[in-house]
């Protein structure tokens, strides 16, 4: 299940024979026609490609790319000149058993000591003597050498002393100062909420009043964390007092200067573009029309070093702010596209994001491709906002090997589908997220809300509903939650939620209806999080079905279920308690229509919940204390499940005695599953488990995760 993907396309493996060539050493004014003549650049071959259509315009074109590392300093754009047809592919591909990389960043050099003179600030007394500096022409947020990604000097972390504002914090004495390099120091917070980071540029520091003022809003007001107030949430980077360990940076804007304490005795580099390369069609946002690039291809080549972005005032952020809607945040952009692939190809060390396929995206591949140590997202399906405008769909991201994502953004999941429906997500294999690993969104529980806010509101398309701002019921926005009747499956997850609060490894919200998670494998999520589940429904999500989903060594929680969706045939297996062993949680109602049926609970410890409700907020009420309906598994279809609990077989027996009164799981029975060996995580089940009694599915494990095929 974790073999790597192949790199390249298969079908084009063996193949040296193109109509045009690039190599390092090649010259942009040669013919580019023969391996032997190559050009030198990207561009120069786009450029050729584009001439020789107008007299081919149903030829397949192939151009074959040496390997070696290729710098760029512009953005590489395909446009509709650029495009192939219904009848005639274009293919940019890796030379047969050679590695292209291209890279955003050009190397620093003119490096020298930086005294203490020359300095002329404090810094750590050990960083005085290992400080080197060079003189720069740009400015720049992220800076690698040949391990990767350099640290960038930080502040300790600390706790907002009381509530905040949107762009005012209040910190403790001493945390913060106003400092001389105010317009380089960014502030890092995760405002009130455990699931978002935000990076604010500074405005000021008022020592005296412990009072700091940002030059833009954060997502919600800079308070401690809501359910972890303990958690040290906030520090700030780019100032020479933290530059304390090796790898450790400072870019001074002003002084036109980097200082480093250099980590090893390698190259260092900047970068110099968000975008490496971008396939844009004609798009027309306000109208109902786009006119799409088509049939370009991309295999076996490697992308690194991309620059991250800032948020801007004009920004129009998804749910949550995970990611800015058609903002040039990813190495590799598609934007208006049909019928495009990006297969085989490496993404590494970045500040932003890899890929993303925004506004209209249909019928695109993106398979077998690598991308790991990622700043923020690594695979960014994004969609127009709640509208009639539906032209992201029919994607597929299949047998992707992802890993290390939200370097910088820790919020920047392994995959993340916003407002983009029919997609086949299949196959991946995500792990060491900070994180959710894999996202499926849409609109949130309240409906197209009044306001200009930043999060969302900004996204929906009012002039396609009327021209009129006004709130909606769940069912009047249905048509236009686009994120629906997407396939979710085979994928394999594990340690994901490694530093953010209140995620998962799968997470449905507001998308739409029809979709489907089957068949994964989530595993380890091992941070001790109260708030986390392997696979969530959440407000807003309705017509769900999560099935044939094995589950296991998942701290918190399970599957967290809410209102109509439904939970059949899954196998959830050990959830680490404490801080709460829920192997099903319900949390908000009616449930009318949802289903907890042939599933296998099962446990080795005693300390095990196996399906957890909520209680009445007031006594007699039929809501919680947050004013939802109750979620009770009495209203669901609660059938034909085992419960088994190793250590403590009663508690499986009782729970299933207390079910049965209230005449639900009235076939389901508490007994051993026989897995054959749940310790090595073999979940097979014997040939005389009484699950075949009573329906349950044998979850063919072979399936799951990457294919080497």
């Amino acid at each position: 299940m974790s073999a790597m993907p192949v790199i390249g396309d298969p079908a084009l493996l063996g193949t040296n024979k193109a109509d045009f060539y690039v190599a390092v050493n090649g010259n942009d004014t040669n013919l580019g026609t023969s391996v032997d003549a190559p050009f030198a650049t990207l561009k120069r071959a786009r450029d050729a490609v584009r001439e020789k259509r107008k007299n081919f315009p149903d030829k397949n074109i192939l151009v074959l790319i040496r390997g070696g590392r290729y710098q760029l300093d512009e953005t590489v754009v395909f446009g509709l000149v650029d495009s192939g047809s219904d009848a005639a592919s274009i293919t940019y591909s890796a030379y047969p058993n050679e590695k292209p990389v291209f890279s955003a960043a050009k190397e620093i050099t003119g490096w020298r000591k930086a005294s203490h003179e020359v300095l002329n600030v404090d810094v750590p007394a050990a960083a005085k003597s290992k400080l080197i500096v060079a003189d720069v022409s740009n400015n720049f947020k992220t800076l690698f050498d040949n391990q990767g990604m350099l640290p960038r000097a930080r502040s300790e972390r600390f706790i907002p002393i009381k509530d905040g504002k949107k762009t005012q914090l209040s910190f403790p004495k001493g945390a913060m100062k106003s400092w001389s390099n105010m317009s380089d120091v960014e502030l890092f917070v995760r405002p009130h909420h455990a699931w978002i980071m935000n990076i604010l540029p500074m405005k000021s520091v008022d020592e005296k009043k412990s009072i700091a003022n940002t030059r833009l809003k954060s997502t919600y007001a800079m308070n401690k964390l809501h359910f972890l107030p303990n958690t040290k949430n906030c520090w700030v980077e780019n100032i020479f007092e933290a530059l304390n360990e090796p790898g450790n940076w400072v870019l001074d804007s002003k002084a036109k200067k980097v200082y480093l304490w250099p980590r090893s005795d390698s190259a260092i580099y900047a970068p110099q573009l968000q975008e490496l390369v971008r396939i844009e069609g004609l798009i027309d946002k306000q109208g109902p029309v786009d006119t799409p690039v088509k049939n370009i291809h991309f295999f076996g080549l490697s992308f690194m070093h991309g620059e991250r972005h800032t948020l801007t005032d004009e920004d129009a952020g998804v749910q949550h702010e995970w990611e800015m809607q058609d903002k040039n945040h990813a190495m590799f952009r598609l934007r208006g596209t049909e019928n495009c692939s990006v297969s085989g190809c490496h993404f590494s060390q970045c500040g932003g994001s890899a890929l993303r396929v925004d506004l209209h995206g249909i019928n695109n591949r993106i398979t077998n491709n690598l991308l790991e140590y990622i700043g923020s997202t690594g695979i960014f399906l994004c969609g127009y906002g709640p509208g009639t405008k539906d032209v992201n769909k029919n994607n597929v991201i299949s047998n992707n090997y992802i890993h290390h994502t939200g370097r910088i953004y820790a919020h920047g999941s392994g995959i993340l589908v916003w407002q983009s429906g029919d997609n086949k997500i299949t196959n991946n294999l995500i792990h060491n997220t900070p994180y959710t690993g894999l996202i499926i969104s849409g609109y949130m529980s309240h409906f197209f809300a009044k306001g200009d806010g930043r999060e969302l509101t900004r996204t929906v398309r009012w002039h396609d509903l009327g021209g009129s701002k006004r709130k909606m019921t769940r069912e009047q926005a249905m048509p236009y939650l686009h994120s629906r009747n997407n396939l979710i499956a085979y994928n394999e997850i594990h340690h994901a939620m490694e530093e953010l609060g209140d995620g998962n490894a799968i997470y449905i919200r507001g998308a739409g209806k029809n979709n489907v998670i089957k068949g994964n494998y989530v595993h380890h999520l091992v941070a001790p999080m109260i708030m986390q589940a392997a696979i969530r429904t959440d407000g807003g999500q309705t017509d769900t079905l999560i099935t044939e989903n094995i589950i296991y060594k998942c701290t918190s929680q399970g599957i967290l279920l809410k209102l109509n969706n439904r939970a059949e045939n899954n196998y959830i297996v050990d959830i680490i308690a404490p801080p709460r062993g829920y192997y099903m949680s319900l949390r908000e109602g009616p449930m009318t229509g949802a289903s907890i049926k042939n599933n296998i609970f099962y446990s080795t410890t005693d300390i095990c919940t196996f399906i957890d409700e909520l209680p009445p907020g007031k006594e007699g009420s039929s809501e919680d204390r947050r004013g939802r309906e109750l979620a009770r598994a009495v209203d669901t279809n609660c059938n034909g499940n085992i419960y088994f609990c190793k250590a403590k077989e009663n508690i499986a027996i009782d729970h299933l005695a207390d079910h049965r009164k209230l005449g639900i799981d009235r076939n389901s029975i508490a007994a051993d599953p026989m897995f054959v060996d749940v310790s090595k995580g073999n979940f097979n089940l014997k040939d005389s488990s009484p699950a075949f009694a009573l329906g349950i599915k044998q979850i063919d494990m072979s399936k799951i995760g990457l294919q080497t095929s």
